[in-house]
């Protein structure tokens, strides 16, 4: 085939000086050959900068709702207030319905992203295809009108366009996440079906071209003789089908080692194929710039924050549980609920990879500790646990890398909060328990009450988070705080009875039950939860329920709030 090279001279953009041949063309052809929406030459900005303008009203909007939700979370409630939802109330409602409702395919054990999330990824793919087929013809009647079919070149300004956003998506600082306040994870939904939607579009973009030349007896000469008609699609196929589920979770740490390098195989290649064609190299550009300010950021922070390392100690908290506490400087700052990707090192093949855990202490003054409580499954979590085992702790040295996600609402101005946590979830709540607690104590808060849940096998994995559940609920007085143990597997007895604050129940906790509970205790009512995807499909549910409720002007609360988080969003390390 021989080797790929760029035309000469190489230029910023390709000229868009029209060279149309009229020759031989009807009056209709000639009209519809310089018409907007089928001009070749005026391709990118109708069909390219169109799909821009889409995305960036997209994230605005969506930045323009989460700054009127954060408005309305910071108001305080009115005291004795007993009338019903307002027309306000039942419209938050009616959207929070489509942020909370989640669905699950029990054949397969999926769980879809919230039905906000579905809608979105719906609205990307509606506009993708009424842009892309809307216009006619899809090919030219006369070949003497170009060999580029009408398809083929809408479909590929759409798919380069769509590219900067789908390396934003992808990156854990990025200006989604600042504009919407949407923590990163959050955004791989979009990520991976913007990836999916530019693999369509790339689709639509080659075969127009492979059916015309087919049809001229061209293929072969073409294929062979220009790398334009396969450095396009090929690395982009890989990267789409390896990245389900079913190939991805399994063999996470290979799976974005290899994707990674599959990225930059088909960064270059796609560079190649567009062959500055028109403003096609302006969006690798912007993509380059996206990915090196998120890169750069996280690289500087991280020296910034932490150096070439700090202190750690790893140790054995109880069954299958391990807790890394890290000396940080006073410049690391992190609030409750956020969490850092943690880089190992002294752990062999480990430590050339950085896994995420929510930080389960609160922050100090001065020198602080950053605690991280996990479970013990494989890869990182298993290496760790062989080296605390048997000796009181390992020390060792680990790079931190954030902090991110997190709360963006203050759960003091909510009448009632509810902290629903399953096993490990509550590295999530444990901490926003323990500061809610001391900012009602310090008084100023409007919350009259907070209720603790949490889920976990036996009293042995409640222990590492025991003493600072009790330190939270003993700030309190008794009727301001409520804490429920779950065992859920054992008929464990080792609670201290003594402690009204604790209440031990045996089972499951019933999260529906839980939710009405919440719905019918204020007007002002936040819910936070935190557990694996069966617990927060519950919890998700049952909000969506109550809801509706509001959004059907039933019930006294006007204004019930929910956030989750999960366990993971690749594999579990």
């Amino acid at each position: 085939m021989g080797l790929m090279w760029l035309r000469k001279p190489v230029l910023w953009h390709s000229s868009r000086v029209a060279t149309f041949n009229f020759a031989g063309l009807t009056e209709p052809q000639k009209r519809i050959l310089v018409a907007r929406w089928h001009n070749w030459y005026t391709a990118d900005w109708d069909y390219g900068q169109t799909t821009l303008a889409f995305f960036c009203a997209a994230i605005l909007a969506s930045a323009i709702v989460n700054l009127f939700a954060r408005f309305r979370a910071r108001a305080t409630p009115v005291a004795g207030k007993t009338k019903g939802p307002g027309f306000l109330d039942k419209a938050t409602a009616f959207f929070r319905y489509a942020g909370a409702r989640q669905f699950h395919v029990r054949t397969t054990g999926w769980y879809a992203p919230p039905l906000a999330a579905l809608i979105g990824v719906a609205g990307m793919y509606m506009f993708t295809m009424v842009l892309m087929l809307a216009a006619r013809p899809f090919y030219w009647p006369n070949d003497r009108m170009g060999h580029s079919p009408p398809l083929g070149t809408r479909a590929g300004w759409i798919s380069i366009a769509i590219m900067p956003f789908m390396i934003a998506f992808a990156t854990k600082v990025n200006f989604v996440s600042v504009l919407t306040r949407t923590s990163h994870e959050k955004l791989q939904v979009f990520h991976r079906w913007s990836a999916l939607l530019m693999y369509v579009t790339s689709l639509v973009h080659t075969f127009p071209f492979i059916i015309n030349n087919v049809r001229l007896g061209l293929m072969e000469v073409s294929y062979n003789g220009s790398p334009w008609y396969w450095t396009g699609v090929a690395a982009l196929t890989y990267l789409v089908a390896l990245s389900w589920g079913v190939f991805r979770n399994p063999y996470y740490e290979t799976f974005k080692k290899l994707h990674y390098v599959a990225s930059g195989l088909f960064m270059a290649a796609l560079f190649i194929h567009v062959n500055f064609r028109l403003t096609s190299w302006d969006y690798f550009w912007a993509t380059a710039a996206i990915y090196a300010v998120a890169w750069l950021a996280r690289v500087f922070r991280t020296l910034y924050t932490t150096g070439l390392g700090l202190p750690a100690t790893v140790e054995s908290v109880g069954p299958a549980l391990i807790k890394i506490t890290v000396a940080a400087p006073s410049r690391f700052k992190w609030a409750p609920g956020q969490h850092v990707f943690v880089r190992v090192l002294g752990l062999g093949v480990h430590a050339l990879t950085s896994h995420p855990f929510t930080v389960s202490s609160l922050r100090g003054p001065d020198a602080q500790s950053v605690e991280l409580v996990m479970r013990v499954r494989g890869g990182l979590t298993r290496a760790l646990a062989g080296r605390a085992a048997g000796k009181a702790a390992w020390a060792t040295r680990v790079v931190l890398d954030g902090p991110y996600g997190g709360l963006h609402v203050p759960l003091a101005k909510y009448e009632r909060v509810f902290l629903l946590a399953g096993g490990t979830g509550a590295t999530f709540t444990v901490p926003l328990f323990a500061a809610l607690a001391a900012e009602i104590k310090a008084g100023g808060a409007s919350c009259a009450r907070v209720e603790f849940v949490v889920a976990v096998p036996d009293h042995d994995t409640y222990t590492w988070m025991e003493s600072a559940v009790a330190a939270a609920a003993a700030q309190l007085p008794a009727d301001a705080v409520g804490v429920r143990l779950h065992l859920t597997r054992t008929e464990d007895s080792k609670v201290d009875a003594s402690d009204p604050a604790v209440g031990a129940l045996h089972g499951r906790p019933v999260l529906s039950e839980i939710v009405r509970e919440a719905h019918a205790s204020a007007g002002k009512v936040a819910i936070v939860a935190c557990g694996p995807d069966g617990f927060l499909y519950d919890v998700r549910n049952a909000v969506a329920d109550a809801q509706l409720l509001i959004a059907d002007g039933f019930g006294a609360c006007t204004d019930l709030f929910l956030h989750t988080e999960t366990y993971r969003w690749g594999s579990p390390p």
